[in-house]
């Protein structure tokens, strides 16, 4: 199958160069009479045809939004393209008045033959048609024109395009008066250019190792990732306003065929809910894997809006909060245009299953709640609720909750309002610390490069109301301060080696990866100072150094050691006085960490990351991988021992389904790095 090409049935496509006027230059009145049936055109067409074949053009979807849509719409959660927006006529209006052509706007019609029945109204144009209005083209075998009832029918190879998409068929049926029709054996493709979407193409040892889902359908939170194209193909394509239905859709991350991997359904509606907002409605989803191997998508009703959402289905394991493993089902709740509410409920299975209850009582079941707002004035709301059971006579040590709001202040930087409780921290040897509450507002700067250093600068500065465990009083207990903490940093890289990469082909730089991979060696330094100031008089002020080396050897396109990812890097922190907190308390003054990813054997790679206390020899922090990379897709087992997290991943390269947060902050140089 080839997404790119029509249907095997359609007749290949003339060049454009190749195009011939035949049309009779024999002037219409020169024929015996206008009564006879059928009267060859001369070279300028009768202003009514003109101006419905100009109608015609204009209230065709455009390509992009076609392709965009249907390429997606199994996919995208964010930012759908829409088409040229038209009023659906009601039942009873009349046909749309045609008006005169638009001075300077010239519509051309090229073909071997061109006819028009003046009593029924009907032109024909057959061989090889080109009609030209506008930035719109329209290519086919054969157009009839019916002016009477405003259709238009298309046949073989059928190709419309408006300025650079193109979408083809093999018949096209479409009434611009109601704007309707439909498209046959419709197939096109999409260039996104780059999305922030895609974690395929970066190494276990690379991404966060705090993260706890397994996500079925896709992650993608991180800047790495290059998107070359989506192709579709749908039998059937109904248009009926901006309300699009696709039958036997398949589609395809994949530039190369047959397709390694391809989202397929019986039938994709697409209904616009609001000038912002569109519903996808899917009959059987299902990923398929090599044209063989496939799997249920667990999700009929997608609603598509500029949020996030996170996966439909998903497992996750967290041996603190839930015991180990659990599996999650997410709901939407409310899709209004600047809100959306989502419910996810959680079955915690190794609880349930190591519980002298069994399946039974509320303790095995939990329930996430997230509420995301966007406003017009650049700012957003989101809030997350987190029960890891439901005995509420214990809501006190079940709960979690966060809620932020961002605004947009001072043209370039950010002020960020939070409230957490229950916000679980881990600080490297101290583990993980509970603080209870913490309330306050941060600034943050922009990236700022200096001048042509290539030195990047960023700060921040907070004010926190804190409640957690103090040890500078005894006994240790819950108590609350003031926190005044500001903070810089300047980093910079050097890359030292850069190779070459392998040609984009299926067999070379795409084997395995969605990208060709650029054999590198780069150095990078950092500095970072923060100072925290209590309002029980104590403070603590840190300067931390950093220094480090990162490496990728190998093109990851040969079947054996053809990829080696290397990172190490030191830190040197250099304290002056003690928080009375422990959750963001120094608490080691000199760490290594180095990792390693090993391709193994063709798409296996093996990734393994540690972290020490070079004082103590103690591990702080590891993460354990095991990787099957292919160009489309991968899968990934990884876990974290030290913090009792892992995940299994299905990622989709370029698919923009989010993975959801994990209730997890981490502590790095002294600040928390909070989703």
């Amino acid at each position: 199958m080839d997404f790119l090409l029509p249907p095997s049935t359609q007749l290949p496509l003339r060049n454009h160069a190749e195009i011939r006027h035949a049309i009779s230059s024999q002037p219409l009145s020169s024929l015996p009479t206008l009564n006879r049936r059928i009267a060859r055109l001369p070279a300028e067409l009768p202003i009514k045809v003109r101006s419905q074949l100009q109608l015609l053009l204009e209230t065709l979807p455009d390509p992009d939004a076609i392709a965009r849509q249907l390429a997606l719409q199994l996919i995208a959660q964010a930012g759908p393209i829409k088409p040229n927006s038209l009023p659906k006529p009601k039942p009873n209006d009349k046909p749309r008045p045609i008006s005169p052509p638009p001075v300077g706007e010239k519509l051309n019609v090229v073909s071997d033959r061109q006819e028009y029945d003046i009593n029924t109204q009907v032109f024909v144009a057959e061989g090889k048609v080109i009609i030209n209005y506008k930035k719109s083209e329209l290519k086919a075998d054969r157009v009839r024109l019916n002016t009477k009832t405003q259709e238009v029918i298309a046949e073989g190879n059928v190709f419309f395009t408006r300025g650079d998409q193109k979408i083809r068929g093999t018949q096209l049926t479409y009434n611009y008066g109601n704007v309707k029709g439909e498209l046959l054996n419709a197939s096109g493709s999409v260039d996104l250019g780059k999305l922030t979407s895609s974690e395929v193409s970066r190494s276990p040892s690379e991404i966060a190792t705090n993260s706890i889902t397994i996500s079925p359908i896709g992650s993608g939170n991180t800047s790495e990732g290059q998107v070359r194209r989506l192709g579709f193909i749908t039998e059937r394509l109904i248009l009926d306003g901006d309300n699009w239905t696709a039958e036997n859709l398949r589609v395809t991350n994949d530039p190369f065929t047959p397709p390694e991997l391809e989202l397929t359904t019986s039938k994709a509606t697409l209904t616009p809910i609001s000038p912002t907002q569109n519903r996808l409605d899917l009959e059987s989803p299902r990923i398929v894997f090599d044209q063989g191997f496939s799997l249920p998508l667990p999700v009929n009703s997608i609603t598509l809006d500029g949020f996030q959402r996170s996966a439909p289905a998903l497992v996750g394991f967290d041996r603190r909060d839930r015991d180990g493993v659990f599996y999650q089902q997410s709901f939407d709740v409310i899709t209004q245009p600047n809100l959306s509410f989502q419910v996810s409920p959680q079955l915690l299975l190794q609880r349930a299953f190591s519980s002298q209850n069994g399946f039974s009582g509320f303790d095995i079941l939990g329930v996430v709640a997230t509420l995301n707002g966007a406003f017009d004035n650049g700012s957003s709301l989101s809030a997350r609720a987190s029960f890891s059971g439901l005995d509420f006579t214990k809501i006190d040590s079940l709960l979690r909750f966060n809620a932020s709001y961002q605004l947009p202040v001072f043209g370039n930087h950010t002020l960020l309002s939070q409230y957490a409780f229950r916000d679980r921290i881990f600080n490297g040897s101290l583990g993980f610390q509970d603080v209870n509450n913490i309330l306050g507002t941060t600034l943050l700067s922009p990236n700022y490069v200096l001048g042509d250093s290539q030195i990047s600068l960023n700060y921040q500065a907070s004010a926190q109301l804190i409640g957690a465990v103090r040890d500078d009083i005894q006994p240790s207990t819950i108590s609350s301060l003031i926190r005044l903490q500001g903070a810089v940093s300047l980093s910079r890289a050097f890359p030292l080696l850069r190779g070459e990469p392998l040609p984009a082909e299926k067999e070379t730089g795409l084997r395995f990866s969605p990208k060709p991979i650029v054999p590198k060696l780069d150095a990078f330094v950092s500095a970072q100072g923060v100072s925290s100031f209590y309002s029980n008089g104590a403070s603590q002020s840190v300067l931390y150094g950093t220094i480090g080396f990162a490496a990728e050897v190998g093109n990851f396109a040969k079947d054996f050691l053809d990829y080696t990812s290397l990172i190490v890097s030191y830190t040197q922190a250099f304290p002056s006085g003690k928080s009375p907190f422990l959750f963001d308390r120094v608490a080691d003054s000199r760490s290594l960490t180095a990792g390693i990813v090993q391709q193994i054997y063709g798409p296996i790679r093996l990734g393994v990351q540690q972290s020490w206390n070079v004082d103590t020899g103690n591990l702080i922090d590891a993460v354990y991988s095991l990787e099957y990379a292919r160009r489309t897709y991968s899968v990934l087992v990884r876990y974290n021992p030290t913090q009792g997290l892992g995940e299994f991943l299905l990622r989709i390269s370029d698919f923009n389904w989010t993975r959801p947060p994990n209730n997890v902050t981490n502590v790095q140089n002294g600040i928390e790095q909070r989703d």
